[in-house]
Order: structure tokens, then sequence, then C-alpha cells
């Protein structure tokens, strides 16, 4: 098990009063199961591209309430998460936890 820190941006407004997403906060901490994801890289000519990924699982017996727009601190490094956060219910339907992707792809 490892530290997550889950990071939000705050909402304010700009200066004609419209609502705009600022910086992010962090907005709390959970204890999880990291897995790195094994990702194939499209090679291109003159590219090298990287993608750091990862599986987290959170044990819990409420949501988690992490969100497809947050962005998660996972050993050091902020990622944003990739689609929905997944549900994790054991086969009598009781919640057993949060399944999220995190991850970007660079170059």
């Amino acid at each position: 098990m490892e530290t997550i820190e889950v990071w939000r941006g705050q909402s304010t407004t700009d200066t004609d009063g419209n609502p705009i997403q600022g910086k992010p906060a962090r907005v709390g901490t959970f204890q999880a199961m990291v897995a790195p994801t094994s990702t194939t890289d499209q090679i291109e000519e003159n590219a090298s591209p990287q993608t750091t990924e990862y599986t987290i699982h959170i044990r819990g017996s409420q949501p988690t309430g992490i969100q497809a727009t947050d962005l998660i601190k996972v050993r050091g490094i902020l990622l944003p998460v990739k689609g929905k956060p997944q549900v994790w219910n054991n086969l009598h339907g009781r919640h057993i936890g949060d399944v999220i992707t995190v991850g970007e792809r660079e170059g």
C-alpha cells in the first residue's frame, strides 16, 4: 500500500465573471495499491514517446469521490485520471473500493 494524493482544480472566475477551473489544490489522500500498466507506444519517425500509466485500487466501504477531471499524485508524479473511475463491487453488490487509471504520454 502506498499513499496517493487527489488534486482538483478549484472553481474561480475570469476577469469577465465567467466560471473557470483554477489551479489544482490537494483535496485528499488515500492508501492504495498501485500497479504499473503495460502500454505499447507507436514509434513515429523522429519521436520517442514515453507513456507513464498506473492502475490504482483504493479499498473502502464508500466511493472515494474521485472525478474524471482530477489529477492524482502517484510516486511523486501528478497524472490525470484517464476515463471515469470504476466502482469495485463484490459478487453480492457490496462496495469494495474504486479502481482508477492514471497516465500521460510524452514525446
